[in-house]
């Protein structure tokens, strides 16, 4: 299918989902460049129209969903990637019959283009995300519209905008240079699908992971973001650990002021490497780390299969605290899992009194099909969820607390 003037075939490449999910489209953009191939900011000029789909939540699967209706009435073939095909099996199968890859099965894009030289699996990974911005041209007006509407006329949204605004340097830094440890998960949170989209932790080398690093200094860059599916799982699957990773990658900038972001590390994680991350902390490096602990209920945290209880995640970031005050923490939490009640949500708020995070993302929890935890009742009403979110919006504007929802 051939739908550009040239000899040159295009390729328009978008995506909703996270950095993560950035990461890979811009592998997906660097492997057609190397094949010869343009990049093309509009769908109708392309030849193929690659998009990743996100499935976190209901809203970003009905936005995937749109988004794919509309690649689909343009005349290059449209192919999906990323998460939604294995986290909504049952309804993509029912409202997608083209072509698509999971993440876990990225290789397996060279099989949509035998005539390539380069293979994916010889792009290297990158350091940058594509722009997101162009997603914007392929949701329909009619969501777009009603996307922006229900912002402007929802007071409390715009209340919401405004604290967000006032207190915007507690917001995620997205001028930061990427690097990848590892792909994959060995976690089996009752809540996630995704696990089943991205498979088993793959960890990089060390060896690799620090020739690409000190390229990175030697380029002037000073502001790393250490990115994976679970941080803390690097190296389970090569003999190794994060914090062996952490000390070679400590001996490369000893000459260099250089700032840290440990992002999507599992509580598990950092408890068992509380030691380890201490003493890197000393030298300040690690400006953020990122560790969601969910729930403040045992209980729920049991159902979640998360491994881990409150009190050891408490008492593990106080004493990271106490080393380094100045260090931001941030966090996720799940609003309205099954069976959660009142008193349940209400400790998960009061973890927030015992140690301050600068930021935290509120996720309403979504039946996801794929997840373990459809199966967990009775669910809790929709109406319940709003009100403890309204609820928790509260709590962190009286405690400066900045925050953002996912729902």
């Amino acid at each position: 299918m051939t739908v550009s003037s040239s000899n040159t075939k295009q390729v328009y490449i978008s995506c909703n989902g996270c950095n993560r999910r950035l990461l890979d489209a811009d592998r997906v953009k660097r492997y057609f460049l190397s094949n010869g191939w343009k990049i093309t900011g509009s769908p109708k000029n392309a030849d193929y129209n690659i998009f990743f789909a996100s499935a976190l939540n209901r809203v970003r699967i009905d936005e995937s969903f749109d988004i794919i209706e509309r690649l689909g009435k343009f005349s290059g073939e449209t192919i999906v990637l990323g998460c939604l095909m294995e986290a909504a099996p049952k309804e993509f199968k029912e409202r997608w019959g083209g072509r698509s890859i999971a993440i876990k099965n990225m290789n397996e894009i060279d099989s949509f283009f035998p005539e390539f030289n380069i293979k994916y699996k010889e792009i290297p990974v990158g350091n940058t995300p594509i722009l997101s911005k162009n997603i914007y041209k392929t949701i329909s007006p009619e969501v777009f519209l009603k996307q922006r509407l229900s912002m402007a006329l929802s007071p409390a949204m715009v209340g919401d905008k405004i604290y967000s605004y006032l207190h915007r340097k507690k917001k995620e830094n997205y001028q930061t240079t990427f690097i990848w440890v590892s792909a994959g998960c060995p976690n089996n949170c009752s809540f996630c699908a995704e696990r089943k989209v991205i498979g088993k932790p793959i960890s990089r080398q060390i060896s690799e992971i620090v020739d690409e690093y000190k390229k990175l200094i030697e380029e002037g860059k000073r502001n790393f973001e250490f990115i994976g599916d679970d941080v803390g799982s690097y190296g389970l699957d090569i003999n190794t650990s994060l914090p062996e990773l952490i000390a070679k990658l400590n001996v490369v900038d000893c000459n260099y002021k250089v700032n840290w972001v440990i992002k999507h590390i599992h509580p598990k994680f950092i408890i068992k490497y509380k030691d380890d991350l201490i003493h890197i902390a000393k030298s300040g490096k690690i400006k953020e780390i990122i560790c969601c602990f969910q729930s403040g209920s045992n209980r729920l945290l049991e159902l979640m299969n998360r491994q881990h209880t409150i009190e050891e995640v408490i008492e593990t970031l106080k004493d990271i605290r106490q080393v380094l005050p100045e260090i931001k923490l941030a966090t996720n939490i799940i609003v309205g899992f099954p069976t959660e009640t009142n008193e349940e949500f209400n400790q998960t708020l009061l973890v927030f009194d015992e140690v301050y995070f600068d930021r935290v993302h509120m996720i309403k929890y979504y039946d996801a099909e794929g997840s373990d935890s459809r199966l967990i009742t009775p669910k809790i009403s929709d109406e319940s969820i709003v009100s403890r979110i309204k609820t928790a919006k509260k709590f962190f504007k009286q405690r400066g607390i900045y925050f953002q929802t996912r729902d």
